[in-house]
């Protein structure tokens, strides 16, 4: 039998609790604005952590973050 590894969701949704029982239902200016600020707080914590499994979970926020502006625009 094998194992596969699964690919995680790029899916904010997904990923972010918060994002997803609240900003979700908030407007699209909101959403913007929270992902924005997502990013920020997320390459900040990136510069500082030393930890790569930690960096691999940002990276991945990171990158969900940033396809949700890209769908929202």
């Amino acid at each position: 039998m094998y194992f596969f590894k699964t690919s995680p969701s790029n899916l904010l949704v997904k990923i972010d609790y918060l994002y997803k029982n609240v900003i979700s239902n908030l407007p699209i200016s909101n959403r913007v604005s929270y992902c924005e600020s997502l990013i920020y707080r997320t390459n900040k914590d990136l510069s500082h952590t030393k930890c790569p499994i930690k960096k691999r979970r940002l990276k991945r926020l990171l990158k969900a973050a940033e396809t949700e502006i890209k769908k929202l625009r």
